[in-house]
């Protein structure tokens, strides 16, 4: 496959361009802001370093196939930026490829942030009515209808991916350096959480990318048992072989502290993964995704067991000095 990769340089692009060029039959073209700065990636004569970002596109080669479209901002100093790189930058490069003449079967990383939280216990299933409830999953599913707008001349598959964790991820990172450091920090509610291993999810890319039956779809991605954030943390211990003190704080705690940390951005310009928009998905208690369809349709499901993904993600945060 000739193949688009943007946000390459960061945790899931760098994972995705590594397995690409690991099968020995792909041509990437990565989409990298500063070549310089390339964090993971490594030189490999099928690799084509491409310089820009969504709102200043270079070129691309005419037979190009297959778009990985994973560029996106998580976490913002501001509100507003999570539309402008999110929705805008979705309109920007799906511009790009229609005014270049170009057509490649286009694969979407969006969230489940984008559709709406579980109810009454049930798994959300993707023809369900969307009810973003922040900033984020609002900005992600106005992505995902960008692209859709051009289904007849873009094939687009939407992938909805759950909670990504796994090596070279920082956002679980925190979380994981509380347990090592013999505390466990949760609120005072029950938040349960659909996960996805990394792994796992540069499979389901690849296959949305290989089967067109796919095309014009929104396909949920996650492990199909979900987990509490105690859940989470106890295993962590176990990998670790900490012993825990275990601190429950209000939620309403957790929103001040999220309106503080969001403070201290704004004032220092460095977005932090706890903010208000992050609070407002928390506060929903249950993101719980039923991942059926993607099995039922591409024959796609997780194949990483929660414990054998977690022992890998921290013992290469210890190998690296993260932990």
């Amino acid at each position: 496959m000739i193949v688009l990769v943007t946000g390459a340089s960061g945790f899931i692009g760098s994972r995705l361009i590594e397995h690409l060029l690991a099968e020995g039959q792909n041509e990437i073209y990565a989409l990298v802001r500063n070549p310089a700065k390339l964090s993971w990636l490594k030189n490999n004569s099928a690799l084509h370093l491409l310089s820009g970002d969504l709102e200043s596109l270079p070129g691309l080669p005419e037979n190009l196939e297959v778009v990985f479209h994973l560029a996106g901002l998580t976490k913002a100093t501001k509100h507003a930026d999570y539309y402008t790189v999110n929705q805008k930058g979705m309109a920007r490069l799906v511009a790009h490829l229609i005014q270049s003449g170009l057509k490649p079967k286009f694969v979407y990383l969006s969230s489940l942030a984008a559709g709406r939280p579980a109810r009454d216990g049930r798994p959300t299933k993707e023809d369900e009515p969307p009810e973003p409830a922040s900033p984020y999953g609002e900005s992600k599913l106005l992505a995902e209808q960008e692209v859709l707008k051009y289904q007849e001349i873009l094939p687009a598959t939407i992938i909805r991916a759950a909670a990504i964790y796994g090596p070279r991820d920082r956002d679980f990172l925190q979380f994981f350096e509380l347990i090592n450091h013999g505390w466990m920090l949760t609120v005072n509610k029950k938040i349960t959480m659909s996960l996805c291993y990394v792994d796992d999810l540069i499979l389901a890319l690849e296959t949305c990318a290989k089967k067109s039956r796919g095309e014009g779809e929104i396909y949920n991605v996650a492990d199909p048992v979900p987990r509490t954030w105690e859940d989470i943390g106890a295993e962590a211990a176990r990998i670790l072989n900490k012993k825990v003190k275990k601190v429950k704080v209000p939620l309403s705690l957790a929103k001040t502290a999220a309106a503080l940390s969001e403070l201290g951005s704004k004032l220092s310009g460095k977005s932090s993964p706890l903010n208000l928009s992050k609070y407002r998905d928390m506060e929903k208690l249950c993101w719980v995704a039923d991942p059926s369809k993607i099995k039922k349709e591409l024959g796609f499901e997780t194949a990483w067991p929660f414990a054998r993904a977690m022992e890998v993600t921290i013992n290469w945060y210890i190998a690296n000095g993260w932990l």
